[in-house]
């Protein structure tokens, strides 16, 4: 780059990537044909390119509360990062029992047998499937057609099952699942288990029909066969508190606690869903197969960091001491339709560009509950009449990412705590 130097390049940028970084975006541009002002436009425009990619807090008012892209369900941290005692007895002085207190009191909110904790929920179910075919000499899964999910980011289940050597068997129709349906596959597969799997991402409706877990645990027991649930949403809170909060669209949902008294042996849920922590997977239920999880070698390379289980007992204490709405999600999925719109108001007010309050729907996302919404005030504005807006709100320094819908930028400040409201101000009044 002989036009320009890259000292004097980097020295035309301001940016909070470190000056190494810079360099090497220099360093690396393809700019032969360019004359300098060019090449200094150019590497301008590629240092934003690469600030974009770096990791930071953005404010969500998408009005997706679970937001997958956006890291699904948001935390209150305090955790410092310095040493702690997951692995030491305090009382005794010695090395301890991992995560000790975790396991005790999350089997206590979940009224089960013994817990595991691994990164997130398709490892529960593939490390309990391969833990499974290794000690307990299963071969075969049994599971309805209209239960054969996809979720984001490639994850299919009949690969994760094909992974851990196991046959999977298929029975019913899409949309029609019998009991005797299952009895016909476990009386022709031998070492075989039930798995049920929600559907958590979608909705079969209309002429449908379904084999909820007490049923299938009468045959499962008549078999001498496992029933496994993959309910991967992740529900624990209880009814009492949805009743109070006057909440009716968890009202078909499973919950954990269900799931568990209804007969299935072992459940497994994400932590970053309706449990409202870090991303994770449980397994919740028979202390005999969760043990041998536990003792499996592959365990080891699936276990969460201090960072995880400390954000997950710190969750389990919330659900258990009854302060559900110092959960993020459930603060959100609980504010009334008055207090939100008080809040709007307050940000209308700076709004230069012509817009409106209307109403408008929140969603669930994260691959759970598709069909539910959440009537919600929103801020919206006319993207033709603002131009470089939805640029600008994702350009600020703390990015706010909205929803864009008929050509109108939606600001949904449901999925966003009102902390953030003062920024939102702040970029509207720059504007």
């Amino acid at each position: 780059m002989e036009k320009i130097s890259i000292n004097d390049l980097v020295n035309e940028v301001i940016s909070d990537l470190p000056r190494e970084i810079l360099i090497y975006i220099a360093q690396n541009l393809k700019v032969d044909t360019l004359d300098k002002d060019e090449i200094i436009e150019y590497f301008k425009n590629e240092v934003s390119h690469y600030s974009a990619k770096v990791q930071k807090k953005v404010i969500n008012c998408t009005g997706t509360l679970l937001h997958t892209n956006l890291g699904r369900s948001q935390i209150d941290t305090n955790y410092s990062g310095e040493s702690t005692n997951i692995e030491f007895d305090l009382f005794n002085q010695k090395r301890g029992v991992r995560n000790e207190f975790l396991n005790e009191f999350m089997s206590l909110l979940l009224n089960s047998e013994d817990v595991c904790f691994v990164n997130n929920n398709a490892s529960s179910l593939y490390i309990t499937l391969k833990t499974l075919k290794n000690e307990f000499e299963i071969n075969t899964v049994i599971i309805s057609r209209g239960e054969i999910i996809e979720i984001g980011g490639s994850y299919r289940l009949p690969e994760i099952i094909e992974e851990t050597g196991l046959n999977m068997i298929e029975i019913g129709t899409t949309n029609k699942t019998r009991l005797k349906d299952y009895q016909k596959a476990l009386e022709k597969n031998e070492n075989s288990l039930i798995l049920k799997v929600h559907r958590s991402n979608y909705s079969i409706e209309g002429f449908t029909e379904d084999v909820d877990i007490q049923e299938l645990r009468s045959l499962a027991d008549k078999n001498d066969a496992l029933l496994l649930h993959d309910i991967g949403s992740g529900l624990v809170i209880s009814r009492k508190f949805l009743e109070k909060e006057n909440i009716s669209i968890f009202d078909t949902e499973p919950t954990i606690q269900e799931s568990l008294e209804d007969g299935a042996d072992l459940v497994m849920f994400s932590g970053d869903k309706l449990f409202g922590s870090i991303q994770s997977g449980i397994i919740a239920g028979n202390q005999k197969i969760i043990k041998e999880i536990k003792d499996s070698p592959l365990f080891r390379t699936y276990r969460c960091s201090p960072f995880t289980l400390y954000e997950l007992q710190e969750t389990t204490k919330k659900y258990i001491s009854k302060r559900e709405l110092e959960i993020p999600v459930w603060k959100m999925i609980s504010l009334k339709y008055e207090d939100l719109y008080k809040r709007v108001e307050e940000i209308s007010k700076v709004i230069k560009f012509e817009h409106s309050i209307d109403d408008d729907y929140s969603i669930m996302g994260g691959g759970t509950m598709p069909n539910k919404k959440i009537l919600s005030p929103v801020l919206k504005i006319d993207m033709l009449n603002s131009k470089h807006l939805l640029k600008n709100l994702i350009s600020n320094s703390t990015p706010i990412i909205p929803r864009t819908h008929k050509e109108k930028i939606v600001i949904d400040i449901r999925s966003t705590d009102a902390k953030n409201d003062d920024i939102i101000k702040d970029f509207f009044l720059s504007q």
